[in-house]
């Protein structure tokens, strides 16, 4: 299709005005200790421990320092409304790179405006202020260059390549890993066509099914460029950190407490299997062949998908380029004459117009149903109320409060130091290097209301938790336990000390 330069204005504003309404006015608990260990780095810079929890001298690997130092930077101008903003921006970046390298591939705007909307559209659930959504941005950019690279096989796209790598190991440490995943699909498909060619005796590139056999000789230039990007872990302030965090996050327990790292399954899995059935039908209505790298990255995504739910944002991301190529040829088949058409119908500004007003008034719409409320600091998701009880009432110096989990990082955030919060590695023994395993004795009290051993161990001086609780049940009938404080959400306790 020929370019259209009026379109991709009013692609880019429809994707805009949808960003704007997908994007929640909601504060993730993650957010409030970034702000405040990212207020303690432009301070005090990094020391790699903690300072906000009331156990002493635990080590902290501060595993995206860099994000949390840009957050707290953007805080200070307009609160949490900049947040807000920023989340807008971020997710529109996103959408807008989507468009324009999927538009490079398909080499049709209609398929790539299309493909867009799609993709940001089950993303929603991602958009949030953790950094996260700055790696997204890296992996599209990263997949976008090892193309290019894979393509020319030019200096300045692996160059790139490395300046990503050394970016996201300081803005998101724990996703790095996936930044050596996306080499591997091209790799593992060149040296596999290598191999059936040579078993036929046949240098040519080959179709078997459906399936295209290339091999691209620029393959085997990626291999100094993946030593060097292994190398960027030396480029932070963080150590060795870089190389043991993805281990010690194995060896710990939390992946099977956190709902962002369990299996997809039937019920919590819907937005992935409908992608998946996008997916079906397009390669079943089509006739059109797939390179074996694309069948490589697909596959190797939905079984990362299925292990973790936070990966089926990377299927979403990465997969665009997959569909793409696969558009491309889907576009090659197309008459000239039906592209001519769709050429006059979309140069219109009646057509332009309407599809514009059409997004403004569905984002408009989504972000009136999505935002009903903008106070997301209530008090019965946060113990606003109880914080200002404690703080007046309680000598924070001397007191050593068990807290719920996901409450922890609203407690630091107000300067009450706190038992466990959303930091979850900080306190599993990989990290920390402890003879109990801070993040399981949170659960054996909450869960197996064996509370009993564990306060004792700790020296628990108080107790803030949800009212409706089986441990706040349990401390009720407990007469070692004085309820002091209580709304209609939470409620504290004070343990009877001898």
């Amino acid at each position: 299709m020929k370019k259209n330069k009026a379109f991709h204005l009013v692609a880019i504003l429809s994707i805009i005005f949808l960003c704007v309404g997908l994007t929640v006015i909601s504060i993730p608990n993650d957010t409030f200790y970034t702000l405040k260990i990212g207020d303690y780095i432009l301070k005090n810079g990094i020391d790699m421990m903690d300072h906000f929890s009331w156990i002493k001298s635990l080590p902290y690997t501060y595993p995206h320092w860099l994000y949390d130092c840009f957050m707290s930077i953007i805080f200070k101008f307009q609160g949490f409304n900049a947040i807000y903003v920023m989340n807008i921006v971020l997710y529109s970046i996103i959408g807008i790179l989507i468009y324009y390298f999927s538009n490079q591939k398909t080499k049709n705007y209609l398929f790539s405006f299309i493909l867009t909307i799609m993709t940001i559209g089950f993303m929603m659930a991602f958009i949030t202020a953790r950094a996260q959504i700055v790696s997204f941005i890296i992996f599209l950019l990263e997949k976008h260059f090892l193309d290019k690279f894979l393509e020319d096989g030019k200096v300045k796209n692996g160059l790139i390549l490395i300046l990503l790598s050394t970016i996201l190991v300081n803005v998101h440490l724990a996703t790095w890993i996936f930044f050596f995943v996306l080499f591997l699909p091209p790799i593992a498909s060149h040296y596999l066509s290598l191999l059936l060619k040579k078993m036929r005796k046949n240098k040519k590139d080959f179709t078997m099914g459906r399936i295209n056999f290339k091999t691209n000789e620029n393959t085997k230039k990626l291999f100094p460029i993946i030593i060097i990007c292994l190398l960027t872990g030396f480029l932070t302030p963080l150590g060795t950190t870089p190389y043991t965090y993805i281990f010690n996050q194995f060896a710990g327990d939390t992946f099977a407490s956190i709902l962002e790292y369990q299996n997809i399954t039937i019920s919590n899995g819907f937005s992935f299997y409908q992608y998946l059935f996008v997916l079906l039908a397009l390669f079943l209505m089509t006739k059109e062949d797939i390179d074996l790298e694309d069948v490589f990255l697909t596959l190797g995504l939905i079984l990362m998908s299925l292990i973790a739910i936070r990966n089926f944002a990377y299927l979403l991301l990465i997969g665009s380029f997959v569909i793409s190529n696969y558009l491309y040829k889907v576009n090659k088949r197309l008459s000239s004459k039906t592209i001519h058409k769709l050429d006059i119908i979309f140069s219109r500004k009646s057509e332009l117009i309407t599809i514009l007003l059409c997004f403004l008034v569905v984002g408009t719409g989504l972000f009136t149903i999505r935002n009903l409320s903008t106070n997301d600091i209530t008090n019965e998701k946060y113990p606003s109320d109880a914080i200002y009880y404690i703080k007046e009432n309680i000598n924070l110096e001397k007191a050593r409060i068990f807290n719920e989990y996901y409450i922890g990082s609203y407690l630091l955030y107000n300067d009450i130091p706190v038992f466990i919060d959303s930091r979850s590695d900080l306190y599993t023994k990989p990290f920390n290097k402890l003879k109990r395993d801070i993040f399981n004795d949170y659960h054996d009290a909450i869960d197996n209301l064996n509370y009993q051993e564990v306060f004792n161990y700790y020296d628990v001086t108080h107790v803030l938790i949800t009212k409706d609780s089986m441990l706040a049940r349990q401390l009720k009938k407990d007469n070692d336990y004085k309820n002091i404080y209580y709304d209609k959400y939470f409620t504290l306790y004070e343990r009877k000390l001898d």
